[in-house]
């Protein structure tokens, strides 16, 4: 989903974007591509006011709720449908006050972003139910489980980044992270053969929709965009004391043996002893300069990701907590 409609400040259609009314629609086109808006005949004229608006003028997406509410209704719908379609920009233009060190881009927007975010979701489902004494042991294997697909992933995920020529500082942080990360998915294969977990399988298993798609978007930053990518890092390496406790509690609480959280244990101290933690930091320090528009193309897909993440956690909980849950997931 896209969510930059939370992001634009002031939402404008891009220059070249032209649109005309038709007999029972609204032809938008941009370049070499063209769309229509089907309207109800009354709201047309409401609609090609509210188009000539954002291309002639920046607004807040407040004043533009204000002006078109009562005629069209909440405008975010509309905006993120012609963000989905790439017609969109941010209506102030970017200046040299607008442009930010990797340093302040990462204090001043991304890590308070991403704690407010996280804040308005509320706490982890999974967290929740461990807390609450209610998590099933299949739901603590499931967990693993889906950790395993991303840890396996993981160097195939660093390794795009290096074909960047980012500068000698990022590159070094980038190779080492690679070798920290590297057959990692070993240790978590022995962590799930000890709860019967066949190798075999493993190398089968697909994973939870959610958890593919999280690593799948890594993969596209990694290759295609470097600044969502380095600002991705931190969601996944920070490692968390009070987490891993109350794991290995439940563990025990389930009477799931110590070979089973001990790896996942161990693979924590590993980014907590590199500081891990830090690597989204470590990154964006190296980057002299990034534009508005860079900043503003970052915290939207890094929005995106925390939510995908968010629901990763729920789809975990929903789908291993089922008591006829296939573990296996072999699908061929």
């Amino acid at each position: 989903m896209n969510l930059s409609h939370s992001l634009f400040e002031k939402p404008r259609l891009r220059a070249g974007v032209t649109f005309s009314e038709g007999e029972q629609e609204i032809l938008i086109e941009y370049r070499d591509q063209g769309c229509s808006l089907q309207y109800d005949e009354i709201l047309s004229s409401e609609i090609m006011s509210f188009l000539s608006k954002i291309q002639k003028e920046a607004l807040t997406t407040e004043q533009l709720n204000s002006q078109y509410q009562k005629s069209l209704g909440n405008v975010n719908d509309l905006l993120r449908e012609l963000d989905r379609l790439g017609l969109l920009d941010e209506g102030e233009k970017s200046s040299s006050d607008s442009c930010s060190t990797g340093a302040d881009f990462y204090h001043v927007k991304l890590l308070p972003m991403v704690r407010n975010l996280q804040y308005k979701l509320n706490s982890s489902p999974f967290y929740i139910r461990m807390k609450e004494g209610n998590i099933t042991r299949n739901e603590l294997i499931g967990f693993a489980m889906e950790y395993y697909h991303l840890v396996k992933m993981a160097p195939s995920l660093i390794a795009p980044s290096l074909s960047h020529v980012i500068n000698e500082q990022a590159s070094k942080q980038l190779i080492k992270l690679f070798i920290d990360e590297y057959d990692h998915d070993i240790m978590m294969l022995a962590c799930l053969e000890a709860v019967g977990m066949p190798k075999e399988v493993m190398l089968k298993r697909q994973p939870l929709a959610s958890t593919f798609s999280s690593y799948i978007s890594l993969g596209v930053y990694s290759r295609q965009h470097f600044l969502s990518f380095f600002s991705a890092l931190f969601l996944f390496e920070t490692p968390s004391t009070e987490f891993n406790t109350l794991f290995i509690d439940c563990c025990k609480k389930q009477n799931i043996p110590s070979g089973f959280y001990q790896p996942i244990i161990k693979h924590s101290d590993i980014n907590e002893q590199e500081n891990h933690g830090t690597i989204t930091e470590t990154l964006l320090t190296t980057i002299p300069i990034i534009s508005n528009e860079e900043q503003t193309t970052t915290l939207i897909n890094i929005y995106a990701l925390v939510e995908m993440l968010h629901k990763q956690d729920q789809e975990i909980v929903s789908y291993y907590s089922h008591p006829n849950v296939d573990l296996y997931r072999v699908f061929s």
